[in-house]
């Protein structure tokens, strides 16, 4: 029985301790200055303003997403293409303050279907030397496509051509 009456008064005391430590007042520093604010707050208060500013975070950022102007701006003005084609694409780059229009004429080895983040591969050979350059379509940048060709294909992603040469790489012209 003393023993029982013992461990009783140890689990009380525990929770007695469990309680005053989360009453305990506790001392919130201001956001402008960095000094301790004089109101002393428990340590429930301060979690309840936690959860009162994360929730004030995620509707201000719901919000934003909402504003955000750029998923209307999916390019309408684009030709269909599909991997295989041959594009010419006008990209416009600034170099140094100054502005020009740098012409991309190649094969599409693949195209990424992402929404508004949508990319095509374009591979060129020019000297001997492959060059692979990945333009997003619906970028300002981008100032227009021009298809040329249009090839026969039985892939979505044409990566095989990175290992073929010369008249082994060509296409089957689309009729």
């Amino acid at each position: 029985m003393a023993e029982e009456k013992k461990e009783a008064n140890a689990e009380n005391s525990e929770e007695q301790k469990n309680e005053a430590i989360t009453a305990e007042p506790v001392e919130e520093k201001s956001e402008k200055s960095g000094a301790k604010a004089p109101a002393k707050q428990t340590a429930a208060a301060v979690k309840e303003k936690e959860d009162k500013k994360k929730t004030k975070e995620k509707v201000a950022k719901s919000a934003v997403i909402r504003d955000l102007s750029y998923f209307s701006e999916v390019r309408k003005d684009l030709p269909e293409i599909k991997p295989g084609d041959v594009l010419r694409v006008s990209y416009r780059v600034i170099e140094g303050g100054k502005e020009r229009i740098q012409v991309f004429e190649g094969t599409v080895i693949a195209i990424k279907n992402s929404g508004v983040s949508k990319t095509i591969t374009v591979r060129k050979t020019s000297f001997g030397i492959a060059v692979e350059r990945i333009f997003p379509l619906n970028s300002k940048l981008v100032q227009g496509i021009e298809v040329k060709k249009h090839s026969k294909v039985r892939r979505a992603k044409l990566y095989y051509l990175r290992e073929l040469k010369g008249k082994a790489a060509r296409l089957r012209e689309f009729r």
